[in-house]
């Protein structure tokens, strides 16, 4: 009989990034105070509603700063994956949106139209972001085949994997939704095949939605 792999998909706290609106990608910035409150809040979702048996997160500190609780309070430790860290903006990490556009016209205007194969301007594409976190997600389903597994990551990184779960084009990446701050995404795996369940939950969280709006 075929063992289902769940995984929680959890996106980082609001970041000190998130609230100045810069882009991020890969430079390690920590949760905001609104973001501790909110990994507070998922970790006892997560605890309360499912038995974990893993942690894993991107090895950046927001990522981490999540969902650590969840791995104290079950015993382990948080296992840091490089795959899934953000897309890399390269020259467009701590600029905000209009500075982006200012210094790198031609590039934004072509990743606001098709993120997939536009690439951050000095920086990855959202393909090369899918395809990297997409096999280190295969590996690790078919490694805790049969468990519950906690993958905290970040908003562009579920955006490509949702992407490519739904089975949906490379190029209609765009088109998903972003994902909340500290939101729930359920995945299935069996058989080699993903199926997607409850996304992005976040009502536990109250007052303390937030959600990506810029790039």
């Amino acid at each position: 009989m075929a063992q289902k792999t769940k995984i929680l998909l959890i996106r980082h706290g609001f970041s000190l990034s998130n609230a100045m609106r810069t882009f991020t990608g890969q430079t390690d910035v920590g949760l905001s105070e609104t973001g501790f409150e909110q990994a507070k809040r998922v970790s006892e979702f997560v605890l309360k509603n499912y038995k974990i048996d893993e942690v894993y997160s991107s090895d950046l500190s927001r990522a981490v700063d999540t969902v650590k609780a969840i791995a104290e309070q079950i015993g382990k430790e948080v296992i840091k994956e490089k795959a899934f860290r953000e897309i890399y903006g390269g020259e467009w990490e701590g600029k905000t949106p209009e500075e982006i556009e200012r210094d790198h016209k031609q590039d934004y205007v072509a990743w606001k139209k098709d993120m997939s194969f536009a690439r951050c301007t000095g920086g990855e594409n959202g393909i090369e972001l899918l395809e990297r976190s997409y096999k280190r997600l295969v590996e690790i389903s078919e490694k805790e085949k049969g468990k519950t597994i906690v993958i905290a990551t970040h908003a562009g990184v579920i955006r490509a994997l949702e992407c490519r779960i739904r089975g949906l084009k490379d190029s209609e990446m765009k088109e998903v939704p972003w994902v909340t701050n500290a939101s729930v995404t359920e995945v299935f795996f069996e058989n080699g095949k993903f199926i997607e369940g409850k996304v992005s939950q976040d009502h536990f969280l109250s007052d303390l939605i937030t959600e990506l709006k810029a790039f």
